[in-house]
């Protein structure tokens, strides 16, 4: 029998305000290089709801992140936990 050191750690469903502000971070130049209908578009979300969690009106979630991840190209692990990979 294989016996497993730990779990690999979770994400939550809504992220700490350090994890929100990495996928802030990242997604600020998306945003930027294009209008808020075709960022909420390539996102999936509605143009308020983008911007609400841009300006951290409300809390970002992990689906929001993932969005996030999947058009940046990048790992949604290494986004919300800032890992340099």
């Amino acid at each position: 029998m294989i016996e497993q050191d730990h779990e690999p750690p979770s994400l939550p469903a809504v992220l700490t305000e350090e994890q929100a502000a990495r996928v802030r971070k990242a997604l600020a130049p998306f945003v930027a290089g294009r209008t808020a209908r075709e960022s909420a578009k390539a996102l999936g979300f509605a143009r308020m709801y983008v911007r609400a969690v841009l300006h951290g009106e409300i809390r970002c979630t992990l689906l929001f992140a993932s969005r996030v991840a999947h058009v940046l190209g990048v790992d949604l692990d290494a986004l919300v936990r800032g890992d340099e990979t």
